[in-house]
């Protein structure tokens, strides 16, 4: 009894395999940056966001008085990405949003590692505001979720869109908190390429 044949055997492995890639492939579509677990520090530690906290943002609570300032902007921020970032929120995702704050975003220089542009977010929201840009970014990044007509973007909008970009995985901070575009889609546990690391090879 103790021995099954080998043809039940294989049976229940292929099962059990299809629903491992079921649950792989789920999880990708649920939280991608999650499961592509970028190799930076940013990414070393998650926050799960509760579903409801989107009601704590649009109807504020009391914080206790206990609380730091530097500790209620981080609740705030983190429950302002948690819709954002489907309830999983990086540091990275904190630290994105804080550049952003800036009005400028530090941007690697393709194939020429340690080469920074900071664009202001004004010229990236003017630049994804006309039909040929938004025609090519959606053509690349088609899970994005940009918009199919192109209108003049505010910064808020922009923002919104680098963080899309973000939560898909095209868009990646490194330990320097620079943004590196993705060069090639990588595979869970599969050497990243980036367009600030180029000349390193892979990450």
């Amino acid at each position: 009894m103790a021995n099954r044949p080998k043809k039940n055997r294989s049976a229940r492995d292929k099962k059990l395999a299809k629903q491992r890639t079921i649950r792989d492939a789920r999880k990708r579509e649920d939280h991608p940056l999650y499961y592509l677990q970028p190799p930076f520090s940013g990414y070393q530690e998650w926050i799960r966001v509760p579903r409801h906290a989107g009601e704590m943002f649009e109807h504020p609570v009391r914080y206790d008085d206990s609380l730091e300032d530097g500790a209620k902007d981080l609740m705030d921020t983190f429950m302002k990405l948690g819709p954002r970032y489907n309830y999983l929120v990086p540091m990275a995702a904190v630290y994105l949003d804080s550049i952003l704050a800036t009005g400028e975003v530090p941007i690697a220089i393709t194939g020429r590692p340690g080469h920074v542009r900071l664009v202001p977010l004004k010229e990236m929201a003017a630049a994804v505001s006309t039909q040929e840009s938004l025609d090519r970014m959606r053509e690349q990044y088609p899970e994005a979720g940009l918009p199919e007509k192109a209108e003049l973007m505010t910064d808020d909008a922009a923002a919104f869109h680098l963080h899309q970009l973000h939560f898909h995985g095209m868009l990646i901070m490194d330990d320097d908190h620079v943004l590196n575009m993705v060069v090639e889609k990588p595979e869970r546990g599969k050497p990243w390429v980036l367009n600030g690391h180029l000349e390193e090879g892979d990450c």
